[in-house]
């Protein structure tokens, strides 16, 4: 039973990422908690390696059709370095209940920032080199990677735009790299955590992951991109809701 609703999760996750392009990842920490019952940093830990996947499965066919660079994505990453092992080393000493919370909340930043995106015409113009956002939007994400086991993405493509003036789409394929080492770096430094893992069931997540990701990237659903972004938005808010209130009304 395990195997199928592990396999299934991953093909939600892969389908969500072909349909849309990103966010699919961040359900996989709600699964790994209430479906298979791990704690909030074995959740956390076990999503770094299905973000990991689905990150370079994307940047691969992005980077044959040069829509990755990836000078500045070894920038992004390497200045973040640090905010990924803090966050990574935090991670074990971070009460369940402010984990927990926290990624709601980073739930909630990621549905406003689809929403904003369905919103908006990816052409816009936005003003350019503002170079002081690069250390700090990389030390962010780094943290953010580190503690919650999310890529991130939803802040590094608009940094990728406004600090080098890259287009949205040659972003959006560099954050996938960005992600993806980002990902492995966090799941390095948490070295520690790696036996509270079952790591059976994040294997096999992202199995159905690449599987549903291949299917849905071929698969028109004849429904806008927009409403799916906004749909998926309303989702995530909702999780993140029902979370929180799972939380604080469950007995200890």
């Amino acid at each position: 039973m395990i195997v199928l609703e592990a396999l299934l999760v991953g093909l939600a996750i892969g389908a969500i990422l072909g349909l849309i392009g990103a966010g699919g990842a961040v359900v996989a920490v709600p699964a790994f908690l209430y479906l298979f019952h791990f704690s909030p940093l074995a959740a956390t830990t076990a999503s770094l390696a299905v973000v990991a996947a689905a990150a370079a499965a994307g940047a691969v066919p992005r980077i044959r059709l040069g829509q990755v660079r990836m000078k500045q994505a070894l920038t992004f990453w390497a200045l973040g370095i640090v905010g990924t092992l803090a966050g990574s080393r935090l991670a074990p000493v971070i009460p369940e209940v402010v984990l927990v919370t926290g990624f709601a909340l980073v739930m909630v930043g990621a549905a406003a920032a689809m929403w904003r995106k369905s919103s908006s015409s990816e052409a816009a113009d936005v003003p350019q080199r503002a170079a002081w956002l690069l250390p700090v939007v990389a030390i962010a994400v780094g943290v953010m990677t580190g503690l919650f086991g999310v890529g991130g993405g939803f802040l590094i493509v608009p940094a990728l735009v406004l600090v080098f003036g890259l287009p949205f789409g040659i972003a959006t394929g560099t954050s996938l790299v960005v992600v993806a080492l980002n990902s492995v770096t966090a799941l390095l430094f948490k070295f520690d955590a790696w036996d509270s893992v079952d790591w059976h069931v994040p294997a096999l997540v992202v199995v159905g992951g690449l599987v549903g990701s291949v299917v849905a990237s071929r698969w028109n659903v004849g429904v806008p991109r927009r409403i799916l972004e906004r749909g998926f938005a309303v989702l995530l808010v909702i999780l993140a809701g029902w979370m929180v209130l799972e939380l604080f009304l469950t007995p200890a």
